[in-house]
């Protein structure tokens, strides 16, 4: 088995009339790749001469050239022609490199060098396959009764995975405000800090964004102020807050005010969602800086701070928990595709959520 390409997909079939559209779109990506997936999004949503039934085909193949750009590029220096090669089954045989897994994983050699050693051979490999997937859709149930169109399976205390598509923006469940869509690594990190807590506590979500997790410690009885740097994502966690029915403070913290925890989910590098947003690569950072200092400002807010990550990078993760704040009571990394285990106060999990880390953590 060579690694470089261990992980190419087997693309489907696709009619000439699609390749023109993913031959254009992939153009548009390639002269802005850090808005890969606003543009993939857009445009299959605007190829008026695609049906219905071809429009995943499309997005199959602009997905696998997001997904694998540097393993793509060793079938051919054109990603366009490189993923038409793909698709009719034309991978050679070619020596590994020196830098093999991160070609399969098209990542830095530096962090595909510590997935290696941390998963081993097998491991490894097994995860950059996972990659080349997608990420299963789950539901948080923010109240009661739920019912969906769709077959779904119960996972964690809340969460519900979907077993087939659905447009969940029409269905009463969520119209209603009783769901929210989150995964369930972001359902777990929620859990995890509300078994920290007692009833009502008072928390501030200090990088609320859109807000799912705040709009679900609220559906769990805390009291929840919640912050974000960026006004347009505050203005969706208003609309979200409403539609749902949760009482959310959106407001920055007041200097003398205190709170009985605080939830850091910080900006990170998403290596631990690439099946759901493969466009990161193009974009990759670790802002480990930010994540430091918004950890010690967090310190000095409540008694106790849960810091959490969508990263799969120790830079962003243990090594900056421990260099800010010290030993932690309580953490978890986990990987797509792997069960959790029972741990500090949370339930199994045998499902499958994308990858995230989370420390406890107490002045």
């Amino acid at each position: 088995m060579r690694i470089w390409s261990c992980a190419l997909p087997t693309l489907p079939a696709a009619s000439e009339r699609i390749w023109r559209v993913v031959e254009r779109v992939a153009a548009e990506i390639r002269a802005r790749p850090t808005h890969a997936g606003p543009l993939l999004a857009a445009a299959l949503r605007n190829a008026r001469s695609l049906g219905a039934k071809e429009r995943p085909v499309a997005g199959d193949l602009l997905s696998a050239s997001l997904r694998h750009p540097r393993a793509l590029a060793r079938l051919d220096p054109d990603p366009y022609v490189a993923l038409r090669r793909l698709a009719a089954g034309d991978v050679p045989d070619l020596p590994d490199p020196d830098d093999a897994y991160a070609v399969a994983v098209s990542l830095p050699e530096d962090l595909a060098a510590e997935w290696w050693a941390q998963l081993g051979p097998d491991g490894a490999v097994a995860h950059a396959r996972l990659l080349a997937g997608r990420a299963p859709v789950a539901v948080r149930v923010l109240r009661g009764p739920v019912a969906l169109p769709v077959p779904s399976r119960a996972a964690g205390p809340h969460g519900r995975v979907l077993e087939g598509r659905v447009n969940l923006h029409v269905v009463p469940a969520w119209t209603e405000g009783r769901i929210e869509v989150q995964d369930l690594g972001s359902q777990r990190i929620v859990d995890a800090l509300a078994a920290q807590l007692p009833p009502g506590a008072r928390v501030f979500d200090a990088c609320a964004g859109a807000g799912g997790k705040a709009l679900s410690l609220a559906a769990l009885g805390f009291a929840v102020q919640a912050w974000d740097v960026r006004p347009a994502a505050l203005r969706e966690l208003s609309r979200r807050a409403a539609r749902c029915g949760l009482d959310v403070r959106i407001a920055p913290p007041s200097p003398r005010q205190r709170f009985d925890a605080v939830l850091v989910d910080a900006p990170c590098s998403g290596t631990g969602v690439l099946r759901r947003h493969p466009e990161n690569r193009a974009r990759l950072s670790f802002p480990t800086d930010v994540q430091a200092e918004l950890l010690a400002r967090a310190l000095d807010l409540a008694p106790g701070v849960l810091y959490a990550t969508c990263s799969l990078a120790a830079r962003e993760n243990g090594v900056l928990v421990r260099r800010v704040a010290g030993v932690p009571l309580f953490e978890e990394t986990v990987w797509p595709g792997r069960p959790l285990p029972a741990y500090a106060g949370l339930p199994a999990l045998a499902d499958d959520p994308e990858g995230f880390y989370w420390a406890w953590v107490r002045c």
